[in-house]
């Protein structure tokens, strides 16, 4: 391996500019300080976008925001408004829970636009020359390959570059990711054909088994026909066996929403693609037919409608291999229940860019570093899609999934003690957002860079 000094240029790629791959690199502007890195971003598209409209973000997600400068503009464009869980799918709705989270620590609510907009803006793209990062646009990763001096990129347009270090942030459909299952498969081929088969299944993401249909719906006309209307300052889940609906406000004029429906059997199918289809409103009238008033309002009133069939990733054996790794939903995309995937992506480039930032690290330990990233984050961004997952069950009322102390013949007649059970199950799952900072899990990442550099003499 290539001998390197502490000192020399460490240089980072990373694939996909929506909020992992920006989060990222203004991670690495932050804390680099002295260090020298320089970043090369690489997007497909042409300029920076994000799919979707609305976004959660909790308390340790706005811990890093904080941390990267960006958490004083977030309180400007971003409402917190109240968490509430209700029964919805009889005439008679009702309220069964009502979150306690001191506002402090509460979520706030945007749209991503607005939330990739920060973080352009933290890291001053277009207001001063920047030796530190460059923007490569219409780049679209193919396929990599690595050997001690680093890794190459492959793009669509047949061009190539160079890093040290490779991480892809590019989504639940990531090029990165199936390259490097490609790859992990072929080298376990000859030993383990079953590991290499399995491996191979790892790179694909799979159907949740869930359609989610997205709306956006004009506030004013929901203050026209009810001005106290819930929606309007709160967040909302209404929820029915088998149907969820979320609302809640991401800027003064808009009400997000999103109809989650849970298809029996669906789950597992492979999607050739990330299916979006315009569906027609009776398609979701016909849905929550006889569900509560308050949420027919916000149907009948909602704007052009988008079916999604969502998938999700697998949990991963490994998130890193040698030098390239694998960020946000491009190592463990999630559904959207337990207001997550966005704060992990944002979690992960926290960890991996103090990590990348440390003097200590260079060329040489690059690969051990990015299995400490690995070590740390799998575990916790796992535990959280399985969180989310259990938390679309819950507000679904499914028989199979609530948690065993709660009758679901009881929630079902509207029994309000159990409904209420019910309720604590779901302030445990959200618990995870509040009760610990990200700077814990630095503090173990630390711990072990520490650890490494001392077994190898500080290399």
């Amino acid at each position: 391996m290539a001998s390197t000094h502490h000192n020399d240029v460490l240089r980072i790629a990373i694939c996909g500019g929506g909020i992992g791959g920006l989060s990222l690199a203004l991670a690495l502007k932050t804390f680099s300080r002295n260090k020298k890195l320089l970043v090369d971003l690489y997007e497909a598209d042409p300029s920076f976008t994000e799919i979707g409209a609305g976004i959660n973000l909790w308390h340790r997600s706005r811990y890093i925001l904080d941390q990267l400068g960006i958490d004083d503009s977030l309180k400007t464009r971003s409402f917190s408004p109240p968490m509430k869980v209700r029964r919805s799918n009889t005439p008679d709705g009702i309220l069964y829970y009502e979150s306690q989270t001191p506002g402090d620590v509460a979520s706030v609510t945007l749209h991503r636009r607005e939330m990739l907009s920060l973080l352009v803006e933290g890291l001053g793209f277009g207001t001063e020359p920047d030796s530190f990062i460059a923007t490569h646009f219409s780049k679209r990763l193919t396929g990599y390959d690595q050997d001690s001096s680093g890794v190459t990129l492959h793009f669509q347009d047949g061009s190539t570059a160079h890093a040290h270090v490779l991480v892809g942030a590019d989504g639940i459909s990531s090029a990165t990711r199936k390259a490097m299952y490609s790859q992990l498969a072929e080298h376990a081929q000859m030993t383990d054909p079953d590991r290499a088969d399995s491996l191979m299944t790892n790179g694909t993401p799979i159907w949740a088994g869930i359609h989610i249909y997205r709306f956006l719906i004009d506030a004013a006309k929901i203050r026209a026909v009810e001005p106290n209307h819930a929606s309007l300052l709160q967040s909302i889940v209404w929820g029915g066996e088998g149907i969820h609906v979320v609302t809640y406000p991401i800027s003064p004029t808009i009400i997000n929403a999103a109809m989650c429906v849970d298809i029996p059997g669906g789950f597992g199918t492979l999607l050739s693609e990330h299916t979006k289809v315009p569906v027609a409103k009776e398609e979701i009238t016909q849905l929550t037919e006889g569900w509560e008033e308050d949420l027919q309002i916000l149907i009948k009133n909602s704007g052009d409608i988008v079916r999604w069939s969502v998938s999700q990733v697998q949990p991963l054996p490994q998130f890193v291999d040698g030098r390239v790794a694998l960020l946000g939903d491009s190592a463990h995309a999630m559904v959207p229940f337990a207001g997550a995937g966005a704060g992990q992506a944002i979690e992960d480039a926290y960890i991996l860019g103090l990590l990348l930032s440390q003097p200590s690290v260079n060329t040489s330990n690059i690969a051990d570093v990015l299995n400490i990233y690995d070590t740390i984050r799998k575990p916790f961004s796992q535990d959280v899609a399985n969180r989310s997952t259990r938390m679309g069950k819950f507000f679904q009322l499914h028989p199979d999934h609530l948690p065993p102390h709660v009758d679901f013949e009881k929630t079902r007649q509207g029994d309000r003690a159990e409904l209420e059970k019910l309720g604590n199950a779901i302030d445990d799952l959200w618990s995870f957002h509040y009760t610990e900072m990200p700077s814990e899990d630095w503090k173990r990442a630390k711990s072990m860079l520490d650890e490494m550099l001392q077994a190898d003499g500080g290399r």
